[in-house]
């Protein structure tokens, strides 16, 4: 019997296996040590009363044993095997060490796969995002710097190309409209209305007909400087109080020339503004629209109102009068046609003063027009010079 209880034994190199009950003791035994038994006895009596498990875990002087009972009914014992703990659970414990190391490898692969993928992809393609939103905000002085030759530099080198291309027709498209106001600036100062001249000067004859010397002195000087600041003044930008002066000089021969039915109201300009620099021949040509069309009718008491202002990097010119020719439909279609950016609208005085501010000033800059509280038309110049594009 002992015999075949050794055979049992070589299930596991460190494994025991008795016959026995607490009462009696081991009556057979495989153990050369017997110190385990009893305890393990007692233990097992123990653990019998509410456990019918066979198999269990038993600690006994500081080892761990792993225990399996099978009760002999016939001869009132029990044939119990133990067999130590650690001796089960070694293969375990390698396996767990490969899992463990082969875990910290996949997050180890893991994390150079997320690191590469960031390196190559994720912030190429911010890099690129953010180019593409600040080319959007108009900024087109980008340069996307490569270091590898990959995928990515083919798409940096082509926005890079693209960008300056971009940037190239645009300035040379701003160089050909501004080419071309230059051009209708020129022809607006080279165009001298013969009407207005003729008429200046049969005035001029008229007072010295009558004898007012004075009156035709101060025409003529009127004149002079008037034909003086068109004609020999080439500067695209003049100081605002000369600017203003000259549209000053252009009332005064008028209300001569309209025989003192029409007169002029003006605000001195602020001593702060005077100096502040203005394109050329802006305010002239809205002076001159009304001479042309409010006060053509005949009308008496006829009122021309102007101001200047600047606050804040704003110029803010303002030419109102008490015309009775203006209707709402010609209102409406003056302002269609300022707000226009297709550049079809007829190239009247209005239009070149606003096509050039707009051009020179851009956004927020320009003519406005609206009902002036005389009844007539109000045409105000808006300059921010903070935008001004060099």
């Amino acid at each position: 019997m002992r015999e075949a209880l050794r055979q049992i034994t070589t299930l596991y190199q460190e494994s025991e296996v008795f016959l026995g009950s607490k009462t009696l003791g081991h009556v057979l035994s495989t153990a050369k040590d017997q110190n385990v038994i009893i305890p393990l006895l007692a233990q097992l009596e123990e653990g019998n009363k509410g456990n019918a498990n066979p198999s269990r875990v038993i600690d006994i002087a500081g080892a761990s044993y792993f225990v399996m009972t099978c009760p002999v009914g016939s001869l009132n014992l029990s044939l119990v095997m133990y067999v130590d703990h650690n001796e089960i659970t070694r293969p375990l414990r390698q396996y767990s060490f490969w899992f463990y190391a082969l875990f910290v490898i996949a997050i180890v692969v893991l994390l150079l796969y997320s690191y590469s993928l960031n390196f190559m992809i994720h912030r190429p393609l911010s890099k690129l995002t953010k180019a593409f939103q600040m080319m959007e905000t108009d900024n087109l002085n980008l340069v996307i710097e490569s270091k590898t030759r990959d995928e990515f530099h083919y798409l940096f080198h082509s926005f890079n190309r693209m960008a300056f291309r971009l940037k190239r027709s645009i300035e040379e498209n701003y160089e050909h409209k501004i080419a071309i106001q230059q051009s209708e600036l020129k022809q607006l100062q080279s165009q001298i209305n013969p009407h207005f001249l003729y008429n200046s000067f049969f005035n001029i004859y008229m007072m010295c007909k009558v004898g007012d010397s004075d009156g035709a002195a101060e025409l003529s000087q009127k004149l002079g400087s008037y034909y003086q600041y068109i004609t020999r003044n080439r500067s695209d930008e003049m100081p605002l109080y000369k600017e203003y002066q000259h549209a000053l000089d252009y009332c005064e021969i008028q209300c001569i020339r309209f025989s003192n039915r029409i007169r002029y109201e003006h605000e001195e300009i602020p001593d702060y503004a005077k100096t502040v620099s203005v394109p050329r021949l802006i305010i002239q040509p809205i002076v001159e629209n009304v001479f042309e069309h409010a006060f053509e009718d005949g009308m008496m008491n006829g009122i021309l109102s102007m101001t200047a202002d600047y606050q804040e990097g704003v110029v803010r010119i303002k030419v109102e009068d008490n015309g009775r020719l203006l209707t709402d439909e010609t209102l409406q279609s003056l302002q269609e046609q300022l707000r226009d950016e297709s550049g079809q609208q007829e190239k009247t005085g209005l239009m070149n003063v606003n096509n050039r501010l707009q051009l020179k000033y851009g956004e927020g800059s320009g003519l406005f027009v609206s009902r002036s509280q005389h009844g007539g038309l109000r045409a105000e110049l808006m300059i921010r010079t903070q935008n001004e594009r060099k």
